[in-house]
């Protein structure tokens, strides 16, 4: 599309989806209501993470009466990032907006999203103030989570920022261009820099079925966050390793001066036992993180498609063009 040539703003949004037949005729409604009134045209493209129900049915009837709305199918379930990663490969507008299809971000935000990023912001982000529907042990995780992340990472991360946000065409396009196959949204928009701002909002529960993400997921997902954004933890273990072998050697030079001035022998092995269980912990820990680093890399040395796209609706893909490089 030329986009010097058209007269209105093409606004794109990203809507990952697994298993949310009952959702999306919803989701068309309110995004049809939201976008219709506006000053620009818009295409929303569904990313479908190989749904098992009705969704491919579901998409099928929004397309046929909706030129607006494209179904694009993955050959398996890449997970949301790498199906939002497609969908920003995808997407034509001169703004992209990532709206994810469970509806617990509300669309009525669109309109000021966009307003902002008229004003100059090249990046719009939703920020959490509530989480209604979801566990006390699940907000506690998320609160944890981003203050861990902020402690760790090289990158600040506001907290409770959302995957729900608008980006210019230019940081979509330098998005499309990092090669990197562990991939996390939320910090690789931090990264990029760019003017920003965040909008607050109350996310709302689900409309209809379960999420997809278990709290196993969230602390895999978690640590990879931790993991790419930096190398504090491999510091930590090292100073961690001197810090065990100063307070060894201290010991042994404390018990050479007991036999040696004073006649007395170490006081029991319950010191050896404390010590090697220390050494014990903080090494396997230690083989833990690392192991964590050499997965990140093995996975980024296979070169593996970040996707593959099996099939779509008002939607032409080349075949070059249907695997995630």
């Amino acid at each position: 599309m030329d986009y010097s040539s058209k007269e209105r703003d093409l606004i794109s949004i990203v809507m990952p989806a697994m298993n949310e037949e009952k959702n999306l005729p919803l989701c068309h409604e309110k995004v049809s209501g939201v976008m219709a009134p506006l000053d620009c045209d818009y295409e929303v493209l569904v990313i479908d993470n190989d749904s098992t129900d009705q969704t491919r049915r579901v998409c099928e009837e929004i397309c046929a009466g909706d030129p607006h709305w494209s179904y694009i199918k993955l050959s398996r379930n890449f997970t949301a990032e790498h199906s939002i990663a497609a969908g920003l490969r995808y997407a034509r507008g001169d703004a992209v907006i990532i709206l994810l299809s469970d509806l617990q971000e509300p669309p009525e935000l669109i309109p000021e999203f966009i307003a902002r990023w008229r004003e100059g912001y090249a990046i719009v982000y939703g920020i959490h103030t509530a989480r209604p529907g979801e566990s006390l042990g699940r907000r506690l995780f998320a609160s944890l989570y981003y203050r861990l992340i902020n402690l760790l990472s090289d990158i600040p991360l506001p907290e409770h920022v959302a995957d729900f946000r608008l980006m210019d065409r230019k940081v979509v396009n330098a998005v499309n261009r990092l090669g990197e196959r562990n991939r996390y949204l939320r910090g690789l928009s931090q990264w990029l820099g760019f003017n920003r701002c965040g909008v607050k909002y109350s996310r709302s529960a689900r409309e209809s079925g379960q999420s997809k993400t278990s709290v196993i997921f969230l602390l895999a997902y978690a640590l990879r966050a931790i993991s790419i954004f930096s190398n504090k933890p491999l510091r930590f273990f090292l100073f961690g390793g001197f810090f065990i072998m100063s307070i060894t050697v201290v010991l042994a030079a404390f018990y050479f001066f007991l036999y040696l001035f004073i006649g007395s022998r170490a006081p029991g092995i319950l010191t050896v036992v404390l010590l090697l269980l220390a050494n014990l912990g903080l090494t396997a820990l230690g083989i833990g993180v690392l192991g964590e680093y050499i997965s990140n890399i093995y996975t980024e040395t296979k070169q593996r498609p970040l996707w593959i796209v099996e099939d779509t609706i008002n939607r032409d893909i080349p075949e070059e063009h249907r695997y995630g490089d």
